[in-house]
Formats: C-alpha cells, sequence, structure tokens
C-alpha cells in the first residue's frame, strides 16, 4: 500500500502536509518540485521531517515510452579516472540521443588504478568490465528492460574447431590470459612486451554484443612488443605465455567467432547496459525490504530499482552529512517501495551520490560541497526528434499549499510534444481560477483570498493545465525586512511573506492584526504603511498564531531641496591624502566668502603617483532623497576626477560615482541620482542610503609643488522630486471623495473641486501607474473594468497639494 502514497504525491492528490513511517519512525512530508524532465520520466523532490530531516530526489521513467532508453556510460568513456554525471551527460548527448536525467553509478577503485568499477559495467552492448562474482548489478536488455541480481561472465573465441577461453575483459593481463581489450580500456591495452596481441574489426554487417556471436577479422599481429593502439570500434585479443602460442597461430585475415557471456541466474539475454552496485543481497526484493544484510549507517545513498511489471525504472538519491540525516539501507529499501519500486538495490553513495537533470544540473547537494568525478553513471536517454515547439506546458508543482491570502506566481515548464523539456520558464502564462478559491491580481499573481482549495488554470496560448491549490491552514509569517525609513509621501504596501517547502511567497499584508506601539508616527490602513510625523516606533503583525514586527523610522522632509550636510562640524570626517608632507586639514576660514555655510580643504602641494585628497564617514541620508547633490569650489586647482562612494543599505560595499575634468573658480554642483547606485530605486529596502566617501584625484598639470590650494566644501543636500512636483508632504486629505468604495462597477467617481491642471493617478499599491488623467470641475471619473480585483491608490495633484486614497476593487 505504502506506493500507492507515493502515486498521490507523482499525481498531486496530497491535500496537505501528508505523513510518511520508515524504518519505524514517522515523517511529515512535503512536495518540493515534480514535473517531468523528459519522454515518459518524471523528477520529484521530496523533504521529509522528523527529529532529523531527509532530503529526497526520485527520476522516474516509463521505459515502454518508444522515445526513451536507459543508458550506462564511463566517466572519460574510460574505465579508469572518472568524470562528473552532469560533464558526462553534456558531452554524450547529441541530437538522436540526449542524456537528459540519471545519477552515479558503481563503487570504483580510489587507489592505484583510480576509478577502475568494482563490479559489472557495460555500455552499449559492449562489455567495459565483465561482473564481479560477490558484487550486484543492474543490467538491461535492449536499453528497456531490467535485471538486478549477482551475474556472471564467460567468454570464449572460435576458430575453426578451435576454442580459446577469453579470462576477462579489458584491465590487467595475467599470467596465461587471453585478454579482449576495447575503446573502452583507452587508446592502448598497457600492456607489456611479454606476449602477442592480435588486431581484430568487426566483420561488415556485425555489431559488439552480449550473449550473441560476434564475427571478427584479424587485420594486425604484433609479438613481443605490448600496448598496441585501439582504434575506435576495434577490439585486441592479448596473449600471454600458453594465451600467446594459441593467438601466434592466427594470421592476418583469418575470421574468428567471438561469444562473451553474461549469466543472470541461467537468464542469458541482451544485455546492453550495465552497472555494479552493493556487494549485500538486493535491499529490496520482489518486494520484500532485506533485513539481515542490512548496511547500518546514515550516508548520502543512491538506489537503483523498478516496478514489477519491470515498466518503470526508478532512480533515487538522498542527501545526508548535512541538514539531511542520511539513510540506511533498510530505510532506502523503504523509500524505493513507496515509489513503486518492486526490486532495487544499493549502488556507490556518499559524496559520490549524484541527480542530475538537463537544463538545471545537479539536483542533489552533495556532501562534499561540489559534484564528484565518478567511474560511471546511469542516464535516461530521449531519441525523439528535435523540435522547438511548445506543446504542453506543466508546473514545477502539481500541487501549490498556500496559507490563507498567500500570495503566488506558479513558474511553468514548456515541452515539446514528445514530452521533452524545452523551455524552463515559460512567459505570458495566463492564470485563472474559481473566485470560491481566490483571485488573480493586477501582476497576474494568484491570490488565496477564497475559503476552499480548488485548481489553478494556467493558459498559454491554446494550451492549457490546471495546478492544485491547497490551504496550508497556518504558515509561520515573516516580514521581508527587520526595519526601514520611510516618509509620508506615498503608502507601503508592508511585504509580509510566508515559506512553505521550498516556495517563498507573498502574504497578503491586510490579512494581518497590525498594532503599532506609537500610532502617532505612522498608520496601517489595509496593510499599507503610511508615515505621519518624524520618530520611530515598532509595528507588529499577527496572523493566526504566528506574527512578526518591524522598526519603523519616519523621515519627513520639510523642503524640496533639504542641505543636509553643511560641514558646521568635521569631526566626524576623516581627512587623508597622498602625503602626510601635504598638511591636509579642514580650514574653515579659507572656505569662499559669498557662502554662509561650509568649510574648506587646504593642502601644500609635492609631487607624487596618483594624488589624491579623500574625505571618509559614513553620513545617513535623510529619508528617501531622489537626488544627492555636493556643491563644491575648487578654486585655483582643477582635479582629474572627484569619485563619491554611494551605498545603498542593501548593498554590501559602496558604489563608485565617478566625474570627470572637475574644476574652476565657480561653485560646481555634482548630482547623483538613486538610479547611478541603486538596482532598484524603488525598492524601500535601499533607504537609508549613506555616502560614504569623496575622493579628489588631483590633475598634476594644474598644480605646481610647495603651492598651497584649496578646496571649498559648502554642502551635501538631498532632493525630494515628490516635493518639487509641488505635492504637499503633508496634504489635506479630505478635499474630495472617490465613490463607490469599495467598487464593482465599470468606473469610480471623484466629486470635489478640480483646479485647472489637477492630476489624477490610479496605480497598484506597488507603485504600477494603470491610468493618468487631468481633470478640472467638480467631478472625475476613472475606469475600472478591465481592472483585476484588489487594492489600487488613487492620488489627486492640485497646485500645492497631493491627496492619495485607497479603493478596493471587486
Amino acid at each position: 500500500m505504502i506506493c500507492l502514497f507515493f502515486l498521490s504525491i507523482s499525481i498531486g492528490l496530497l491535500s496537505a502536509a501528508e505523513t510518511i513511517v520508515i524504518d519505524g519512525k514517522t515523517y511529515t512530508l512535503d512536495t518540493l518540485a515534480n514535473f517531468k524532465v523528459g519522454p515518459g520520466s518524471r523528477y520529484t523532490a521530496l523533504r521529509l521531517q522528523s527529529n532529523s530531516r531527509l532530503d529526497l530526489y526520485f527520476l522516474t521513467v516509463d521505459t515502454s515510452n518508444p522515445y526513451v532508453t536507459i543508458r550506462a556510460a564511463l566517466g572519460r568513456d574510460s574505465i579508469y579516472t572518472g568524470e562528473q554525471p552532469s560533464a558526462v551527460a553534456k558531452r554524450k548527448s547529441n541530437d538522436g540521443a540526449v542524456y537528459f536525467a540519471g545519477t552515479n553509478g558503481d563503487f570504483y577503485a580510489t587507489s592505484g588504478y583510480i576509478g577502475y568499477p568494482v563490479g559489472g559495467c557495460v555500455v552499449d552492448y559492449e562489455i567495459a568490465r565483465p561482473p564481479a562474482a560477490d558484487r550486484k548489478v543492474i543490467a538491461f536488455e535492449n536499453d528497456k528492460i531490467p535485471f538486478i541480481g549477482t551475474m556472471t561472465y564467460d567468454g570464449y573465441l572460435t576458430r575453426g574447431t578451435d576454442t580459446m577461453p577469453i579470462n576477462t575483459v579489458n584491465h590487467l593481463r595475467n599470467t596465461n590470459q587471453l585478454v579482449l581489450y576495447n575503446q573502452h580500456n583507452g587508446k592502448t591495452t598497457r600492456t607489456n612486451s611479454f606476449g602477442t596481441e592480435v588486431l581484430v574489426e568487426l566483420v561488415p554487417g556485425q555489431q559488439w554484443k552480449v550473449n550473441g556471436a560476434v564475427r571478427l577479422k584479424v587485420t594486425k599481429i604484433e609479438k613481443d612488443k605490448g600496448n598496441m593502439a585501439i582504434p575506435k570500434g576495434a577490439a585486441v585479443l592479448s596473449g600471454h605465455g600458453t594465451a600467446a602460442t594459441q593467438l601466434n597461430m592466427l594470421a592476418v585475415n583469418d575470421e574468428l567467432d567471438l561469444m562473451l557471456g553474461i549469466d543472470n541466474a541461467g537468464v542469458k539475454t541482451s544485455y546492453s547496459q550495465m552497472i555494479g552496485g552493493d556487494n549485500r543481497s538486493p535491499m529490496l526484493n520482489e518486494g520484500v525490504v532485506e533485513t539481515a544484510q542490512v548496511w547500518n549507517e546514515l550516508h548520502p545513498r543512491t538506489a537503483l530499482g523498478y516496478s514489477q511489471d519491470k515498466k518503470t525504472v526508478i532512480f533515487c538519491v538522498v542527501d545526508g552529512r548535512g541538514s539531511s540525516a542520511g539513510v540506511t539501507t533498510k530505510q532506502l529499501a523503504e523509500l524505493m517501495k513507496s515509489a513503486g519500486a518492486w526490486t532495487a538495490f544499493n549502488v556507490d553513495g556518499g559524496g559520490s551520490s549524484s541527480m542530475y537533470v538537463k537544463d538545471f544540473g545537479p539536483m542533489n547537494v552533495p556532501s562534499d560541497g561540489t559534484e564528484r568525478a565518478v567511474a560511471n553513471s546511469i542516464f535516461a536517454v530521449s531519441s525523439a526528434p528535435a523540435d522547438a515547439v511548445i506543446a504542453s506546458i506543466e508546473s514545477y508543482e502539481t500541487t501549490i499549499r498556500l496559507p490563507k491570502f498567500g500570495v503566488f506566481k506558479p513558474r511553468f515548464l514548456g515541452y515539446n510534444r514528445y514530452g521533452m523539456l524545452i523551455n524552463k520558464d515559460v512567459q505570458g502564462v495566463v492564470l485563472s481560477c474559481d473566485a470560491a478559491t481566490g483571485h488573480i491580481n493586477a501582476k497576474g499573481e494568484f491570490v488565496f483570498s477564497g475559503n476552499t482549495s480548488g485548481k489553478l488554470t494556467a493558459t498559454y496560448g491554446d494550451i492549457s493545465t490546471t495546478v492544485n491549490v491547497v490551504m496550508a491552514g497556518e504558515a509561520e509569517i515573516f516580514i521581508r525586512l527587520d526595519s526601514l525609513v520611510i516618509d509620508n509621501n506615498f503608502g507601503y504596501p508592508i511585504e509580509v511573506q510566508s515559506k512553505i517547502g521550498l516556495n517563498t511567497m507573498t502574504v497578503l499584508p491586510s490579512a494581518l492584526n497590525w498594532t503599532i506601539r506609537d500610532a502617532s508616527v505612522c498608520s496601517i490602513d489595509d496593510g499599507i504603511l503610511t508615515g505621519l510625523q518624524n520618530g520611530s516606533t515598532t509595528i507588529v503583525g499577527k496572523l493566526g498564531t504566528f506574527s512578526d514586527s518591524i522598526r519603523v523610522t519616519v523621515e519627513i522632509p520639510t523642503k524640496a531641496r533639504l542641505e543636509h550636510e553643511v560641514f558646521q562640524s568635521t569631526d566626524n570626517w576623516t581627512l587623508t591624502s597622498s602625503l602626510t608632507s601635504w598638511n591636509t586639514h579642514f580650514a574653515p576660514e579659507a572656505r569662499p566668502a559669498h557662502w554662509q555655510h561650509g568649510t574648506a580643504v587646504r593642502y601644500t602641494y609635492s609631487s607624487t603617483r596618483s594624488p589624491f585628497v579623500k574625505l571618509t564617514r559614513s553620513l545617513p541620508l535623510y529619508g528617501l532623497p531622489d537626488t544627492v547633490h555636493l556643491v563644491v569650489n575648487t578654486g585655483d586647482a582643477s582635479f582629474s576626477s572627484v569619485i563619491i562612494g554611494m551605498k545603498a543599505a542593501t548593498a554590501g560595499t559602496p558604489t563608485p560615482v565617478s566625474f570627470n575634468a572637475v574644476g574652476g573658480s565657480s561653485d560646481i554642483q555634482l548630482s547623483i541620482p538613486r538610479s547611478a547606485f541603486m538596482h532598484n530605486t524603488t525598492d524601500i529596502a535601499n533607504f537609508p542610503a549613506t555616502l560614504e566617501y569623496i575622493t579628489f584625484y588631483l590633475n598634476t598639470n594644474s598644480h605646481v609643488a610647495a603651492q598651497t590650494y584649496t578646496i571649498g566644501l559648502k554642502e551635501i543636500a538631498l532632493r525630494y522630486d515628490y516635493i518639487t512636483t509641488h505635492i504637499d508632504p503633508a496634504p489635506d486629505r479630505n478635499r474630495f471623495v472617490v465613490f463607490p468604495n469599495p467598487a464593482n462597477g465599470a468606473s469610480v467617481g471623484i466629486n470635489g473641486h478640480f483646479e485647472a491642471g489637477t492630476g489624477i493617478r490610479l496605480s497598484t499599491i506597488d507603485g504600477k501607474t494603470v491610468y493618468r488623467s487631468i481633470a478640472s470641475g467638480e467631478s472625475a471619473t476613472i475606469p475600472v473594468r478591465n481592472l483585476a480585483p484588489g487594492t489600487y491608490l488613487i492620488q489627486i495633484f492640485t497646485g500645492t497639494s497631493a491627496e492619495t486614497h485607497r479603493i478596493i476593487l471587486h
């Protein structure tokens, strides 16, 4: 019955955080990702939580799909060294065979012959390493039908009535042995000179195979030389002692019959792919979990298995040695059984465990920190024709769990008609839903404003899909910012978030109950924060039993251009220059006579490389200025550049803002807009901004040794654009009436006296303008028929003030 539980995950039937019992311990389970990755193939990431955590990654492949096969691959196509699975997949992929997902494979030698697989390995019908008697393997008949068990090797060569046993394939040639070397051994046989080597090639119409006769032709014979080259597609028969004596009887152009056999408990079939694994009994055998031979330590693990009908191959990786605890092989077997496996075995784990998906790379978190180079890997491979047309879309998760009033926009993947992933972030998908579940806001996001779980319909052109939406009950909330600076110019929608699984989502601030410790400083209306007067306070938002707080500082400028720093005191500034002998110092008495405030810096120049004068101070800027102005007067000196270090609150280091060729005896204003040092000028988290330094780089052509120069520093001024457009920072909010509110019709009306040229702006609560007009007379109308439901702001700009109204559209 446990496999039915996993089926409910894979098709998106879970209605809440479910539980699962593994090795007697109950875990809650979250689905972190669940989407198609190729023809007949699906990737699922799960997180199990108890007193420890398990992160699981599954890949299920329906091998009955005509466009998918299972293939093994050696690192660097050699039985030695190794290669990361992601690198192998990229290197091996081509238009007719795309290695789109897979995992690491067998254990391997970590000293001596590094990378040599411990168990058997077959790649595309060609044996790279015969199976070992004490090791389990997984093998595939014609790239499709899986088998797990202990397999044995036998091989022989026939010429007429003479038969020669082939002791092994590749690697070492021991006393009196005959070894077949193929391309997987490398470019040469690596043998010594004590023997005979015969180069053979396939007779036309023949191909390499397992458990079937292969006709070969002798093309070259070398005696007592060794290390014969192995051309691609050919092979070398290498004999020592008595085996060499038998090879010496051959001649060029002789034809031979080769039989390389692999026996699985009496079953001999056309095995095309094989990798090895654990030496213990299969951890899951025909539905029964192995309890006697258990690797009873918690480690990262990789497992491979298949369903009872052998039509579904299941790959699994479990992270360990970190936030995820890792598992024993018994626990791994139970997890594989939960995924629908009938038989499964353990392959190399630890730092080797890795799951790869095309276009994403390694999906798990390797315990070494990075993906490890391993001996071999095993992949799902697509043979579908190339096709770049999106024929279907799918969300990254078939079921999305959200808290009440959660806001989320799913991301969608695009697939061609063969089920191959061709776009991992499809744009232009339009969402819709039943009103009982929620609504879609102006930004195209789903808002869980309803009272019942339901479905989202996602439409892309004439293609559509659905996503299950499940109410998560209570979920922990957190406010994005710990503190912020705000003025009274606009309402700030408090950014509340919640995290479920890997998804961090917005929660409508209007859904929370807000408490303001000092209500004279700011107000909160429908989750929108507005500054009232200068000061600081703490606000607390609560949703159910969860709450979070934020420190709010209100800084309201009194005029459009504020002289923020007039250098009345320079105690907080640090002054440096290229040479101490310049005697660089503040000299307020030397400032220009026409200034009412400011200071000056004086220095006596002497020649040096890259001469400069620098003022340093981390100066917080008041409120939310749009532009920063530095006013200077350089007198007789000129400067190749002046660089001002500006820092947004979210930045780790200052951004240098440069002004070239600065000089002259008149006042100079250097202006810095927000955009010069803020990536996102509307993000409130960028404030308070700071000015960190001012550096003057001297133009040496304008300086004379032993002469004293003066730099006048008048002020650092801040510009607030909303005041320059004559919007009163403390407007009368009762001049106009907006109706109806809430509104559900085609338009919204405004009554009041509109002076000629009064501007009207309708915007979303995050500041996006959706309508503008100019009004006059005693009334105005705003069309809202085509707007999505939600909260909007109406701003009315008169000649001397601005008035803001919040309105709700249904």
